[in-house]
């Protein structure tokens, strides 16, 4: 990259020399190649590059040839681009909508490949970070901090048709339901309930509780041994009903759905990931994170329709965890239960996130003290 320590006059983009078209180059391959010329022997570039997580590298290379095109329209060679043309790339991409987080990881992307001498790295240009300043100012962040949708309601619908009873329901149903209950009782991210298992080792059954353990080859958002290392440890709900409620409220006892699912599944399945899919094409396959997230939303688009009431406009599968926390916290869950739950290594996220103060209460297993809460719920209905 030339020097950007250079007074820059910017050329309009009309009367701009035209540079040389070629071929469009891999984002690894390019990295690899800069690498290269850094004297790298290719065992610590191939360990460098593992650094990123799978998911993280499709995002990379999803930004990066996005880039690439934006570079064929403009004749540009991406190769030797400048920081302006990643500043107009970016630009680009604002005022088509994009927001300012979606830029930030698509500088990261570029920073992998694009060197910005004198600085450390291509995000640390000046002219870089007052653009990505400017973006947040011109498109503030939307702050979801709370589900827009009822969790009680969804509880509620998952007790009746079409969820239940699990033994006949189509798959389908029985799939929302499971997902939707190992989400909600256990505050962890999609990415990670796609990486349970059925394994012997990983999923016990215990008289009152089941543990779950995530695939020991699945790397975690942050991948440290505190995040592998954490447990699903999934209570029973109501497992001995002794009146017509309590039969109720046994329907959403995540340990039985789990145990009627991996039953009903066994005869399709081609895999040992506890989530597999339902549809012909792909029959007893190992779902895909997006589908865990998709399957999440159309349980709870499809309770608020058992309920003929309007379906909420933006339904995010994460919101299942924040769901999840202030159920848990309002059956007075301690704090440690509920950070501990959702994977964090201390308290501090949970209250900066959710804006509560700690107290202590009675220890309580977090999955029970979610679903508590549709017991609360009718309990004041039948008042």
């Amino acid at each position: 990259m030339a020097d950007s320590t250079r007074p820059h006059r910017p050329t309009p983009r009309g009367h701009r020399p035209p540079r040389a078209r070629m071929a469009p180059i891999g984002r690894l391959a390019f990295e690899r190649l800069i690498l290269r010329k850094d004297r790298l022997p290719g065992s610590v570039i191939s360990t460098i590059q593992a650094s990123r997580r799978p998911s993280t590298s499709r995002i990379y290379d999803s930004s990066w040839r996005a880039f690439c095109r934006w570079c064929a329209a403009n004749l540009v060679d991406p190769t030797s681009a400048q920081i302006e043309d990643v500043l107009c790339f970016l630009q680009s991409g604002l005022d088509k909508g994009l927001s300012p987080s979606t830029l930030r990881r698509q500088t990261a992307a570029l920073s992998t490949v694009i060197r910005c001498p004198p600085y450390s790295s291509l995000s640390m240009h000046p002219l870089l970070k007052g653009f990505l300043h400017g973006a947040v100012n011109l498109c503030p962040p939307v702050v979801h901090r709370y589900p827009i949708w009822d969790l009680s309601l969804v509880l509620q619908t998952l007790m009746y048709p079409p969820f239940e009873p699990l033994g006949s329901i189509p798959l389908k149903f029985l799939s929302f339901k499971l997902t939707f209950l190992l989400a909600i009782t256990s505050a962890r991210r999609v990415s990670e309930l796609s990486a349970l298992s059925i394994r012997k080792d990983l999923c016990i059954f215990q008289p009152n509780t089941v543990i779950l353990r995530l695939d020991p080859a699945f790397l975690p958002k942050v991948n440290s041994y505190f995040h592998r290392a954490q447990e699903l440890i999934l209570p029973d709900f109501c497992p001995s009903p002794k009146h017509q409620r309590e039969k109720d409220w046994h329907t959403l006892d995540v340990r039985r759905a789990l145990r009627c699912y991996i039953r009903r599944t066994e005869s399709i399945r081609k895999t040992e990931a506890l989530l597999v899919s339902f549809h012909p094409p792909s029959l007893g396959q190992k779902i895909s994170s997006s589908t865990v997230g998709r399957w999440i939303k159309t349980c709870i688009a499809t309770a608020y329709k058992q309920r003929s009431r309007p379906v909420p406009s933006r339904i995010l599968p994460h919101s299942t965890c924040s769901a999840a926390a202030s159920a848990a916290w309002a059956t007075q869950a301690s704090v440690s239960d509920i950070y501990r739950a959702a994977t964090w290594s201390s308290v501090t996220p949970f209250i900066r996130h959710y804006r509560i103060d700690t107290y202590a209460s009675a220890e309580a297993s977090f999955g029970r003290r979610v679903l508590q809460s549709v017991l609360e719920v009718q309990e004041a209905e039948s008042k």
